[in-house]
């Protein structure tokens, strides 16, 4: 018998519970998606902040700014989650009238936070949330909603940190606003003037600056990096105070025009940029941001980066055999193809990974500008035959060493071509890898 009484009290309580929660979700509280929302108004005891729907898309209007200063982009994901929090975060009970609590002690005069929310439709009323103070046992925060004036609100003290965020909780700090697909037109500029320009023709860019690679194309995969991290890399710190801007003329001045524009979007980056946060200003952030050296590096890149670096091109399917020369070592390995792999000519030994070295080769770029000719101390190395089936010579690459260049490159000169790139010497270190170990140990000698 008490066991049912107490299943029955128990089954009363939750029903009045549910029945109380209905009750404050029929109107007593915000519930509007984004769409439907023209504004949200943040106040917090540290600033005053309005996320604001414009044309081009939300933005953060700061408190106590100049009636002309012009507002952060928000994050409109961020935007969005807030009115989710409050939507998914409402109150479940109310403060009974006669619980003995002062006006004073709800906190809703000095609040943790204070949001109202304007909507877009005139239908819809405007809502404001105070959240005040905690209660005695800590459990529970006072709320007040412009929805159900008459009634204090208790909430879960756990849900305030969704709504006393910072201005700068909502910036949106991505330099521009673009998608790489609909990029027509990229110049960069340095203090002397145009460094580079390129154009999109269908699918692929050309330069049109410098004069010397006029219409030459550029390596996609490098193009695809580059408008990805113009489109990608973040501000590390938004200025919001016009005098915190750096003085002087940019270093680097990056001039994006998309399609149908008649002004191109602008970047720009501030000397000195090799400081470890440096200053840059951009269309969608004209009062100016810092991000850290090596995004800012990232960003100022030469011609030679980005034109088609292939230092070779061969028909693969034509080669039957190599040779392998170590002018160091005065020792020749050949090498020959069959329908099972790749063997060595003088005792049949299986060679294994030929055909990677093959694909590796026709990928290798240049790491920087060629030179016509090699002097002392360069030295060379391998010498790397490429042989068609008839044992004639297909293709013939010649490697240097160099303690000028850095650590990890060394010099490649194609056949007959009176041209020396410089190349990663990791090709270099995986051809020498094939020939047996004593002959490596007598070459080292």
């Amino acid at each position: 018998m008490l066991l049912l009484l107490a299943l029955l009290v128990a089954f009363g309580v939750g029903y009045f519970l549910y029945q109380q929660e209905q009750r404050l979700a029929l109107g007593v509280w915000p519930d509007l998606p984004i769409d439907a929302v023209q504004s949200v108004e943040v106040v917090t005891p540290q600033e005053r902040y309005t996320l604001v729907r414009e044309q081009n898309g939300w933005v953060v209007r700061l408190g106590g700014a100049d009636a002309d200063a012009v507002p952060v982009p928000a994050d409109s994901a961020k935007v969005e989650a807030l009115l989710t929090a409050l939507s998914q975060n409402r109150p479940r009970q109310t403060l009974d009238q006669d619980s003995g609590v002062d006006a004073s002690q709800l906190g809703f005069r000095a609040p943790a936070v204070d949001i109202t929310i304007r909507p877009v439709s005139s239908d819809d009323k405007p809502a404001r949330i105070i959240l005040g103070h905690e209660t005695p046992t800590g459990a529970a925060i006072y709320a007040f909603s412009s929805l159900a004036p008459d009634v204090v609100f208790l909430m879960d003290a756990s849900v305030l940190h969704h709504f006393d965020k910072t201005s700068d909780s909502f910036f949106d700090p991505r330099l521009l606003d673009v998608r790489g697909e609909d990029v027509q037109r990229l110049t960069l500029y340095s203090q002397h003037g145009v460094q580079w320009d390129m154009e999109r023709k269908d699918d692929l860019f050309t330069f049109s600056v410098p004069a010397n690679m006029r219409g030459t194309t550029l390596t996609a995969s490098e193009v695809r990096l580059y408008l990805h991290n113009l489109t990608a890399i973040t501000a590390d710190t938004i200025v919001t105070k016009p005098d915190k801007q750096a003085p002087g003329k940019p270093a680097c001045v990056i001039e994006i025009l998309m399609p149908k524009a008649r002004v191109p979007l602008r970047l720009e980056l501030f000397p000195p940029l090799d400081a470890d946060q440096v200053f840059g200003r951009s269309t969608r952030h004209p009062g100016g941001f810092y991000i850290d050296r090596e995004k800012a590096k990232s960003l100022i890149r030469q011609a030679y980066d980005m034109q088609w670096r292939g230092v070779i091109n061969f028909d693969s399917t034509k080669v039957e055999g190599a040779r392998i020369f170590s002018v160091t070592g005065n020792q020749t390995l050949l090498v020959d193809k069959s329908p099972t792999g790749w063997t060595e000519r003088d005792n049949g030994r299986k060679m294994s990974g030929i055909d990677m070295t093959l694909w590796r080769l026709k990928e290798l770029r240049f790491e920087d500008e060629p030179v016509a000719r090699l002097g002392y101390p360069a030295t060379q190395r391998l010498v790397l035959d490429l042989l068609g089936g008839d044992g004639k010579v297909l293709s013939s690459f010649l490697f240097f060493t160099d303690p000028r260049l850095p650590a990890d490159q060394c010099w490649l000169k194609v056949g007959t071509e009176e041209m020396y790139y410089p190349v990663s010497n990791q090709l270099l270190e995986d051809v020498q890898g094939y020939l047996p170990a004593r002959q490596q140990k007598a070459a080292e000698h």
